[in-house]
């Protein structure tokens, strides 16, 4: 496989080739990447951008809300669990009105549970809720991830990104599109790797009270000691993905070695050896269900990748 990247050399960061990608994965799910790597810094990551050719390029974060093939993912995949981690001090300022607001400008590699912990120590609100969401940053910004009525997208002041042709560029929040789990870049695709968001002065022990409940009721209500894929259907308005799969008896349903948690509907867990294909069937066997005894069409929020 090495021949077809002869510039792995002058990657400084880790490099790993026909890696099987399911140990990257919330669910444990996935083949062989042709090559991961895993780059030291920015410079690494031009270096990749520069010499990758014509060979497509699949970003890997903390690997929630993802599905890969089992046959992997041909080309290059980057994964920044061990760059851009860096959160700088908040820069506070006010406003006319109200209380005092900060900026803080942190890496696409940050895990959003540090991030929402980090803010609280300043006195910070605005992220409390999206404590318990497990992707990072970057991962949260481009699925505008949220929880509790909360969207990432609502305290985002600005991105830093890379495009493929290796170009640094600074988007502010106008230029921005943000949809139900999406954000809408202008331009081509492009790495993630900081981001600013703005966030409000409030009081410490409320906030830090609200990430408390809001992990409590997490760990009750969703499957998180076993693999399992996040968030599988997108709620439609008025209503929850769980609550329907509920009501028509599909919780609990499996197929393969995939199923439905028991815990939370909308959740699909690994139950050991479980196959993409596995999860695939019973993804369309709760979409069509749920369509012929409710009317409603659900769409996927976990984002299949590869072969």
């Amino acid at each position: 496989m090495s021949h077809s990247f002869p510039w792995l050399h002058k990657v400084k960061g880790t490099v790993l080739q026909n890696e099987i990608l399911a140990p990257y994965t919330s669910i444990k799910i996935g083949g062989p990447a042709d090559v991961l790597i895993f780059p030291e810094d920015l410079r690494d990551l031009q270096t990749i951008l520069k010499h990758k050719g014509s060979q497509p390029v699949f970003i890997l974060g903390e690997g929630t809300n993802l599905l890969i093939g089992d046959r992997g993912i041909r080309g290059v995949v980057i994964s920044l669990k061990n760059c851009f981690k860096e959160i700088k001090r908040p820069l506070f300022f006010r406003k006319e009105t109200g209380n005092r607001r900060a900026v803080i400008k942190a890496g696409a590699g940050v895990k959003m549970s540090y991030l929402a912990k980090s803010a609280a120590r300043y006195s910070l609100k605005g992220i409390e809720h999206l404590v318990g969401i497990p992707g990072s940053l970057g991962g949260a910004i481009v699925m505008n991830a949220g929880a509790e009525g909360t969207e990432t997208g609502q305290v985002l002041r600005s991105v830093t990104r890379i495009t493929l042709d290796g170009e640094i560029q600074t988007l502010q929040r106008e230029q921005l599109t943000f949809e139900y789990r999406k954000t809408l870049f202008p331009g081509g695709d492009g790495i993630i790797i900081e981001a600013e968001l703005e966030l409000e002065e409030g009081d410490r022990t409320e906030i830090q009270n609200t990430m408390d409940r809001h992990l409590s009721r997490r760990s009750q209500t969703q499957p998180l000691t076993v693999p399992n894929s996040g968030s599988v259907f997108k709620n439609p308005d008025g209503d929850t993905a769980g609550r329907l799969i509920e009501s028509i008896g599909l919780k609990g349903l499996s197929l393969g070695n995939a199923g439905v948690s028991i815990k939370h509907a909308n959740f699909i867990v690994n139950k050991g050896g479980a196959t993409a294909k596995d999860v695939a069937r019973l993804i369309e066997n709760i979409q069509k269900e749920v369509k012929e005894k409710t009317g409603i069409e659900l769409q996927t929020e976990v984002v299949s990748a590869g072969e």
